[in-house]
């Protein structure tokens, strides 16, 4: 099997955040799912450097497998762009490599009630803009959107 990209995936429902991890594959590799700002705050640096969060994964999506650290962090349309952007400027760098930071498109609102694909058109755009960040390089830690 080839090397499948580790990332992590924030997203404010399990259900649908468990089905986006699924096709994510065989490409990527969810190891670890955030279902909050809050746990996004005290979780990203030790996940930035290949290291378990202190407070273990109870939502049973993702792997768990914290030996690589991730090449990408992922959030849903569900979080408010500033606080990804101020996530972003804590924990830039923190990485040994560049780090995509891949996020909905604030002018974008999720359709209510979300489509039955919307897991389907969010794991394909999760994949274009991680495709767009390799493609400029790969070696910023700004915000791509999606």
């Amino acid at each position: 099997m080839a090397h499948r990209i580790p990332i992590i995936l924030c997203g404010k429902t399990v259900n649908i955040g468990a089905h986006v991890t699924h096709l994510l594959k065989p490409e990527f590799e969810v190891i670890h799912f955030i279902t909050s700002t809050e746990a996004a705050k005290a979780e990203l640096a030790d996940l930035l450097t290949g290291q378990a969060p202190k407070i273990p994964n109870t939502n049973n999506v993702g792997t768990n497998d914290y030996s690589k650290p991730p090449q990408a962090i992922v959030f849903g349309r569900g979080y408010l762009h500033t606080e990804i952007v101020e996530l972003n400027k804590e924990h830039r760098g923190i990485s040994s490599s560049p780090v995509a930071w891949i996020v909905g498109d604030p002018d974008v609102r999720a359709p209510a009630p979300l489509p039955p694909d919307y897991a389907v058109q969010a794991a394909h755009n999760v994949k274009r803009a991680f495709e767009r960040w390799k493609a400029a390089g790969g070696t910023s830690e700004i915000i791509v959107l999606y």
